[in-house]
């Protein structure tokens, strides 16, 4: 499996054992028992190549000695709290979707998660005078206040997921053009599946894409960049929709 060195997150396992202590300290009371079980077994498998493995929810079950669905249910809250990714592998010759590619991430890495949405419904006073004037409340007030707090809230929303995509393509190129196109293709992809799936996992996806698009320039020569983006969004997208299915069938 050389081909999981594309993949590393950390230079040493050290680093990455590191990386594993601080997100089991940041997030004790969010963990339960088996989301630390199933991280740390993660941990052991991602030695060889720093942070990445190529595990199977049923291996991983089998390990811990919990029920694939228990398993699953841990790694999409280790996603959703920004500790691990999950990377779409698809079958090079049968099509369709492989065993996942979890990366372990830095602890210090961009964190673009829902605490950070939550916080920014109560933005900071600008001043102390306006920190300590009383409101009084109405009918009136309320009706008229929540409109521009939930178009703040839209805004902050819209303008953290392009501040996070932008970072990710700067990080092999500096193209204000091409880091808009590409983003316009993420936008329009994911439109329609805002109402089905958490903003944080439309957001891993797009930028899933832009890693792997990225990645294959440096393997081979691609003339339309935008375009192969998009079809590799596209599989990517897929893969986040079927993985819903195993726990909508139970």
């Amino acid at each position: 499996m050389h081909y999981l060195i594309e993949y590393k997150t950390f230079q040493s396992k050290h680093e990455m054992n590191d990386a594993v202590a601080e997100h089991l300290s940041e997030h004790r009371y969010e963990l339960s028992e088996t989301d630390r079980t199933v991280l740390n077994t993660i941990a052991c498998y991602s030695v060889k190549y720093a942070g990445a493995s190529h595990l199977k929810a049923a291996t991983l079950a089998k390990l811990v000695g919990k029920s694939d669905k228990t398993v699953r249910r841990s790694i999409n809250r280790l996603c959703e709290l920004r500790i691990i990714r999950k990377v779409v592998m698809m079958r090079p010759v049968s099509g369709g979707n492989g065993a996942n590619i979890i990366q372990i991430l830095p602890f210090d890495e961009l964190r673009f998660t829902r605490n950070e949405l939550r916080a920014s419904d109560h933005p900071k006073p600008s001043n102390r005078e306006e920190a300590v004037k009383p409101v009084v409340a109405s009918d009136k007030t309320a009706t008229s206040e929540n409109k521009p707090f939930n178009s703040f809230k839209q805004n902050t929303v819209i303008n953290n997921t392009y501040r996070a995509f932008k970072q990710s393509v700067e990080y092999y190129v500096k193209d204000a053009k091409l880091t808009n196109k590409l983003y316009g293709i993420y936008l329009a992809h994911t439109s329609f599946l805002r109402n089905c799936h958490e903003s944080i996992d439309l957001l891993n996806c797009g930028i899933e894409a832009v890693i792997t698009t990225f990645k294959a320039t440096k393997r081979k020569a691609i003339r339309n960049i935008a375009g192969y983006y998009h079809g590799v969004l596209d599989r990517v997208l897929d893969g986040l929709m079927y993985a819903v299915l195993p726990s909508i069938a139970e």
